[in-house]
């Protein structure tokens, strides 16, 4: 199994964190009111990379699990982990019980129906900041439902496999400190494919160099689909908007294929083909890294064609299907999803 490991931070990573960090606190601190001067902190996020497998092995400590469902641009799950005494404290805020009756409940640590609805709205909450967080961030189109079946975790009913996403994930680790109640671990965990290729933003691994792969399509959906098929703390896909662009990205840290896929070429080459390709022949350093060149209407006496002008990566095969495989050879990464 994979160890966690820390995401280094960028500006962009920075932002979106924020962006989240701060809609909780804030939320949180509507619940206790405009006229409280004592206010709930939330820290900055630390973010690591990690298999599910190894946060719930390491991950013992009483907490209420909040779920996220995912949908339309990205399918999947998010998950909240709230240390118990969190969730009850928070749930009793927005029941506005009494700081007496609250510390009784605290001291109890039951979690009955009560509870459950108040925190489930809490949950709710927090829910659309994320929502909105992703939409402001992104063009896509990724909308969030909150499915809080009431369950504490540790639980027999909630192992590894009921963890729906089986990819490694970023998990956001911070503190949230609630007055008169002491600090406790809030955890939010996402999708890798999720946090990387939808919200674009780039995970730097401390300590790990992936092996790059640059790849332009002539459709963004295609680029995006290898993207979520093949990063992996190991596998960094790069996709540029322009096949000429790749030309511009071939000083990435360890480059070891290219991926170029025209939607049609036909032979005769039209003009504005022979230009392109005959600027990627003259490129000595692009023409060194191996290269997977495909197109939608491709043919074996289009490829002959091809590889007579010295694109010996021309090929009939597929971009979604083969290319992972054949990138494989290149990249060496056993962990990529099948």
């Amino acid at each position: 199994m994979e160890k966690p490991v820390r995401i280094t931070g960028n500006d962009k990573i920075r932002t979106f964190n924020e962006k989240v960090r701060n809609g909780i606190e804030h939320a949180l601190n509507f619940m206790l009111g405009p006229e409280s001067t004592a206010k709930i902190q939330v820290t900055p996020f630390e973010p690591f990379l990690m298999p599910i497998e190894a946060y719930i092995n390491s991950y013992k400590k009483k907490s209420v699990l909040i779920k996220l469902l995912a949908e339309n641009a990205f399918t999947g799950e998010l998950y909240w982990f709230f240390e118990m005494k969190t969730a009850l404290v928070l749930g009793g805020l927005l029941r506005m019980l009494a700081p007496a009756s609250l510390v009784e409940k605290v001291n109890q640590g039951t979690f009955d129906a009560s509870d459950q609805d108040a925190f489930g709205e809490v949950g709710n909450q927090l829910s659309g900041i994320l929502d909105r967080a992703f939409r402001t961030l992104t063009n896509k189109n990724i909308h969030l439902r909150m499915d809080f079946d009431k369950k504490v975790y540790p639980d027999e009913k909630i192992k590894v496999e009921s963890f729906l996403n089986r990819e490694e994930y970023v998990v956001l680790l911070c503190s949230i400190t609630i007055p008169n109640f002491g600090t406790e671990k809030l955890t939010l965990l996402l999708p890798r494919t999720l946090y990387e290729v939808l919200l674009n933003l780039e995970i730097e691994l401390e300590g790990i160099q992936p092996k790059s792969i640059l790849v332009y399509s002539w459709d963004p959906a295609r680029s995006e689909k290898l993207q979520a098929d093949m990063n992996s703390r190991y596998t960094k896909v790069i996709s540029v908007d322009k096949p000429d662009e790749l030309l511009n990205k071939l000083e990435v840290p360890n480059l070891t294929a290219i991926a170029l896929d025209f939607k049609v070429l036909s032979f005769p080459l039209a003009h504005q083909y022979q230009i392109l390709l005959k600027r990627f022949l003259a490129n000595r350093s692009f023409m060194r890294i191996p290269l997977f060149l495909s197109w939608e209407n491709n043919s074996a006496e289009g490829v002959a064609e091809l590889q007579k002008m010295g694109f010996t990566g021309a090929t009939t095969a597929s971009l979604l299907t083969d290319f992972p495989k054949w990138a494989a050879a290149f990249t060496m990464d056993t962990s990529r999803k099948q």
